[in-house]
C-alpha cells in the first residue's frame, strides 16, 4: 500500500488490533492488521500515524549513521563497549576461551586459525555476559525506589527497540546493542521499561514517573538516539 511518500508492507494477522512498526535497518514501515480493518481503515490509519512514523524513521538513520559499523575482528580492530572504544587483541591459544576486558584492552583467546563468524560469536557472547551481569544490581537499586518488582529480566538483539516490558508478566527484555553505549544510557532504558510497570502508555503520568526518578532521562535518550559513544 503507497501511503503519502511511504511503501507500506500490510500482514493479515488474526488479531483484534492494528499495529504499525518502523522497522530497523532501512526504515520500512510494516502493519499488522486484523480481519475487522479493511484498506480503507488501515490507510487512514497510518495516514495518521504520518508525523510518528517519519519521526521514527529519522530517529532510525542517526542511529544507524551515528554507530560505527562492525569491524573485521582482527587483531587491532576497533571495538565499542560501555560507550568506549577499546582496541582488540587476539590472544592466541587452544579453541575459544573467551574474552574479557583488560588493560584498556579487550582481549579474545582464541585459535590463531579462528575465522570471523568464530570471533563475532564470542564478542556476542562477551557482550551478552556483561549485559546479563550489570541488571540483577541495577534492577535491585531501582525496586525499592519505584516500588515495583521485576519478576524476570533478559537480554536478546531487537531491531526496532531498545527495550520491551511485558507488565502483567512483569518482564522487561533489554536490547544486547545496549551494552555498547554508555552505562547512563543503559540505565535510562532499564528505568524506562520499570516505569511500565506503573503505567502501561506513553502519557502525561508515564512521563511524571520518569521526571520524578529519572530527572535527566531526556538528555540520556538524547544522547543513546544522537549514537553518542562518549
Amino acid at each position: 500500500m503507497e501511503v503519502a511518500d511511504l511503501s507500506v508492507a500490510i500482514e493479515r494477522k488474526a488479531i483484534r488490533h492494528c499495529y504499525i512498526r518502523v522497522m530497523s535497518p532501512g526504515g520500512a514501515v510494516r502493519v499488522s492488521a486484523g480481519p475487522a480493518y479493511s484498506d480503507t481503515a488501515i490507510r487512514a490509519l497510518v495516514e495518521s500515524r504520518l508525523p510518528w512514523i517519519r519521526a521514527q524513521r529519522e530517529r532510525l538513520q542517526r542511529r544507524e549513521e551515528a554507530m560505527p559499523a562492525e569491524p573485521v575482528l582482527s587483531d587491532g580492530a576497533r571495538v565499542v563497549f560501555r560507550g568506549a572504544v577499546y582496541s582488540l587483541r587476539i590472544v592466541p591459544g587452544r579453541g575459544n576461551g573467551g574474552m574479557r576486558c583488560v588493560d584498556g584492552e579487550l582481549q579474545m583467546r582464541t585459535a590463531p586459525e579462528s575465522d570471523e563468524a568464530t570471533r563475532r560469536q564470542l564478542l556476542e557472547r562477551f557482550y551478552r555476559r556483561e549485559a546479563k551481569a550489570r541488571l540483577p544490581a541495577l534492577i535491585a537499586r531501582w525496586e525499592p525506589i519505584m516500588g515495583v518488582q521485576v519478576k524476570e529480566s533478559r537480554v536478546r538483539r531487537m531491531k526496532t527497540l531498545w527495550g520491551s516490558c511485558n507488565p502483567p508478566a512483569r518482564r522487561i527484555w533489554l536490547n544486547l546493542d545496549l551494552i555498547r553505549y554508555p552505562d547512563t544510557c543503559f540505565e535510562y532504558v532499564l528505568v524506562h521499561e520499570m516505569v511500565h510497570l506503573l503505567e502501561r502508555g506513553h502519557n502525561a503520568r508515564f512521563y511524571g514517573f520518569m521526571d520524578r526518578f529519572l530527572p535527566d532521562w531526556r538528555a540520556r535518550r538524547a544522547r543513546l538516539n544522537g549514537g553518542c559513544l562518549d
